[in-house]
């Protein structure tokens, strides 16, 4: 796991803000069809392979295709997922149809990785990459009373260009990068409160929002801090204190948080 401060030192202040990075302050849809194509790619390379063993691999739709059919549609529940399994975004999706095809949990770690180089080489400027509308503007006000860190799974390798295109350089106290989440969300959070100075903040005091609850929420739920989650397409898991579509609904909230702490929200 590593952190990277990124803006300014700043007083000591009494709250402190968790955002998660995919699907959250990072939108665009062109990242999860880059990683259903490497675990496309993985896949076609291991059906090679049973053919030159004398085996079958005849294709399905690639989970690329399906991916893109389903986030256009805006409806993940796809045919090829048993109905008991949670998918909350195009990244669980992308894993769930990746194992269902037979791979590890870590070759789907690799296709994620792989991913985001791929759409580095081909330029995040090109992609659909984006930040949502006014963000940055908001974490300035906010971090007049909250620090703010973002934590997120993806490598702190070259990370740097992702902040830059997205126009949020600078808008941290620290980034926590390779977090592991969600086994590794607990260490992050501690992680996050050193590197942002925010060791003082009591545990009610922190807001996450993010758009996984098992991932960037729960562990904060359960030691009595504020959860914000966004369920863009409705999946309904999890009990968070707010549930909202997609940051821009979620802005009232993070403002009347920040300028009333000890309070409710």
């Amino acid at each position: 796991m590593m952190s990277t401060p990124t803006g300014h030192s700043s007083p000591s202040r009494e709250q402190l803000l968790l955002l998660d990075f995919d699907g959250t302050v990072c939108l665009g849809d062109d990242p999860v069809l880059h990683y259903a194509a490497q675990v496309d790619a993985l896949l076609a390379d291991r059906g090679a392979a049973e053919r030159d063993d004398g085996g079958t691999a005849e294709g399905d739709a690639g989970v690329r295709d399906v991916v893109a059919e389903a986030l256009a549609a805006g409806d993940l529940h796809v045919p090829e997922l048993s109905p008991g399994v949670s998918v909350q975004d195009g990244y669980q999706l992308v894993q769930r149809l990746g194992l269902a095809r037979g791979l590890s949990v870590e070759e789907a770690g690799v296709a994620f990785r792989a991913g985001r180089e791929a759409l580095l080489t081909a330029g995040l400027h090109r992609s659909d990459v984006h930040a949502p509308a006014g963000l940055a503007a908001l974490l300035d006000e906010v971090r007049e009373t909250a620090a703010v860190v973002l934590i997120t799974n993806s490598p702190a390798a070259a990370f740097a260009p992702w902040l830059e295109v997205l126009g949020l350089t600078g808008a941290f106290d620290a980034v926590v990068n390779d977090a592991g989440k969600p086994a590794g969300l607990p260490a992050a959070l501690e992680e996050a409160r050193r590197r942002a100075g925010a060791e003082h903040v009591a545990e009610t005091q922190v807001l996450s929002i993010g758009d996984i609850w098992e991932n960037d929420l729960a562990p904060v739920a359960a030691r009595g801090g504020t959860t914000v989650l966004i369920d863009r397409f409705g999946a309904g898991v999890g009990t968070p204190d707010h549930r909202v579509p997609d940051l821009a609904a979620a802005a009232p909230i993070l403002r009347h948080w920040a300028a009333a702490p000890h309070s409710d929200v």
